[in-house]
């Protein structure tokens, strides 16, 4: 693993040796044009800070990284908290195609020693950067766009066991909410209404003068927990 940890950081060196050269070419055509300081160029601290805020839209990836980091904190010593598998199913559900979750743990000093596999070596182990990264995590959780995602995904989480679970009670409510439509309209009148119940969209025809409560008949008959918690505003 030193080997594979000296191979990261001397392609990490060659990588900011060939971006310091293209600057450089850039400026010389360029002389007026000022460069931003790429997020590499930055302290530590501001990259943790930075990459937590692009996770705000991704609870899944916060929460994940924010349980990893916890039992990082208390056993540093015990190798497997500080391996982390690419290949696995809680990665590719969580932090695979997440902006910024892979860069907030190589800020953190993890490195890919292999294929697939970030490792942290325990003598690039910083409990200070583990625990900038932890509260800033946590903060991330305190802002609205965690807040709605994670709302978003719990309702569809919700709404998919609502769909799913229909025992004879449920099937009886549905036919009896859709008996209360109208004929659906034919092709070329009336207007489809599209409704999209998580990641399940369902869509119907429907004349001028057909009412709300037969359009709500018709969710309902999808699902009649829908309904209910339409009608009582929960939802």
């Amino acid at each position: 693993q030193g080997s594979a940890g000296s191979n990261e950081l001397s392609f990490s060196c060659r990588k900011a040796a060939a971006l310091k050269r293209s600057s450089k070419k850039l400026l010389s055509h360029h002389p007026n044009v000022k460069l931003p300081p790429r997020l590499e160029e930055k302290s530590k601290e501001e990259q943790i800070l930075r990459c937590c805020d692009r996770l705000k839209f991704y609870p899944g990836a916060i929460d994940t990284l924010h349980k990893a980091l916890t039992a990082l904190e208390s056993n540093p010593k015990i190798e497997k908290f500080r391996c982390i598998d690419k290949t696995s199913l809680g990665f590719k559900r969580s932090l695979a195609n997440v902006p910024s979750a892979e860069q907030l743990l190589r800020t953190m000093n993890y490195s890919e020693v292999r294929t697939n596999t970030l490792f942290l070596d325990s003598s690039r182990f910083n409990l200070q950067l583990i625990r900038l990264g932890l509260s800033a995590l946590q903060a991330t959780k305190k802002t609205p766009e965690y807040k709605q995602a994670k709302r978003t995904i719990e309702f569809k989480i919700e709404l998919k066991n609502v769909l799913s679970s229909v025992d004879i009670a449920e099937k009886h409510a549905q036919g009896s909410l859709l008996s209360k439509c109208p004929k659906e309209a034919l092709e070329g009148r009336g207007t489809i209404i599209h409704v999209l119940l998580g990641d399940t969209m369902i869509r119907r025809r429907f004349e001028g003068d057909d009412t709300l409560q037969e359009v709500l008949n018709w969710i309902g008959s999808n699902g009649s927990i829908i309904l209910k918690k339409l009608m009582s505003r929960e939802w």
